[in-house]
C-alpha cells in the first residue's frame, strides 16, 4: 500500500489532532507538518522510500574535495514514487549521480535511492529533476539528475553537476581528487541546446549578442567566483531582455 494511503488510514485510526475535514482545509504548510508528524510517529525506517542499497564512499581523497555536491547531509524534500517527503536528510553524490538518504540518527549510514523511482528533490534552495531521455541531437543530455531552473514556461535552464576523478599514488598509497565538471543545457520552446561557451549562447540568441557581451563584461568577477550562479543570472537576463523586446 502506498504511503499516502497508509498515512490516511493512520490519521483515521488514531484521530490526529485535527479531523479529516480540517486536514483538507489546511494550508500546504500544515500538510507538511502533518506528514512529518506521521513519518516521525511510524518510524522513518518503515517508510516505502527506504528500499535502496547501502551507500558507501570508497574514495580516499587528497585535499579539500569530495564526490558530493555538498559534503554533509542537508535537509530537503523529495518526490519518490509519487509521494513527497519533507525535511528529510539528503546528500547528492555527483560523481556517480546517486542521491543518498539518511533516515537514521547516525550520519554514518546512508541509503542509495533507486534513481528510476525518484521524480525530483530539493537541497539548499536548489531544485533537481530526474530526466529520463536521450536526444540524438544532444547526446550529452542523457538520463540522470539535473538542477532545474524554470526561467519561463518555455525557457528552462539545466545544470548537470558532475565531478571528474584523478588518481594519485604517493608512497605506494592510492588516493583521489575530484574536480567539478559542470555541463549546461537550455530547453527553449521544446528544443534542447548544450551550452559550452559564450559563442553557443550567441548562436541561440543572435539578436541578443550586444546584451550578452555586456553581461559578460559587467559580471567578470561573479563568473570567476561562481560560474553556476553567473549562468543562472545570465539566463534570467536574456529572458527578461527578450520579454522587453516583444512588448
Amino acid at each position: 500500500m502506498k504511503n499516502y494511503q497508509n498515512k490516511s488510514s493512520f490519521l483515521i485510526l488514531f484521530g490526529l489532532l485535527l479531523s479529516i475535514s480540517n486536514i483538507h482545509s489546511q494550508s500546504v504548510n500544515n500538510d507538511v507538518s502533518t506528514y512529518n508528524w506521521f513519518d516521525k510517529t511510524v518510524g522513518k525506517e518503515n517508510l516505502d522510500i527506504i528500499n535502496g542499497t547501502p551507500h558507501n564512499n570508497p574514495f580516499g581523497t587528497v585535499g579539500d574535495n569530495s564526490i558530493y555536491l555538498i559534503d554533509q547531509y542537508e535537509s530537503g524534500n523529495i518526490t519518490y514514487e509519487g509521494q513527497t517527503y519533507y525535511n528529510v536528510k539528503l546528500k547528492y553524490d555527483i560523481y556517480r549521480d546517486i542521491l543518498v538518504l539518511n533516515p537514521f540518527e547516525s550520519e554514518n549510514v546512508g541509503i542509495n535511492l533507486i534513481q528510476n523511482k525518484v521524480e525530483s528533490f530539493s537541497i539548499k534552495d536548489r531544485n533537481f529533476i530526474k530526466i529520463d531521455k536521450k536526444i540524438n541531437t544532444v547526446p550529452e543530455f542523457t538520463t540522470g539528475y539535473y538542477e532545474e531552473n524554470k526561467i519561463a514556461p518555455d525557457f528552462i535552464f539545466y545544470i548537470k553537476h558532475h565531478k571528474g576523478q584523478q588518481k594519485i599514488i604517493s608512497e605506494g598509497i592510492l588516493s583521489y581528487t575530484f574536480k567539478e565538471n559542470t555541463s549546461y543545457f537550455l530547453s527553449l520552446k521544446n528544443t534542447v541546446y548544450q551550452i559550452n561557451s559564450k559563442n553557443d549562447i550567441i548562436k541561440i540568441f543572435p539578436e541578443q549578442k550586444k546584451q550578452i557581451n555586456g553581461f559578460y563584461l559587467l559580471n567578470r568577477e561573479l563568473r570567476k567566483a561562481d560560474l553556476n550562479q553567473f549562468m543562472r543570472n545570465l539566463m534570467k537576463y536574456i529572458n527578461n531582455s527578450l520579454s522587453i523586446q516583444t512588448k
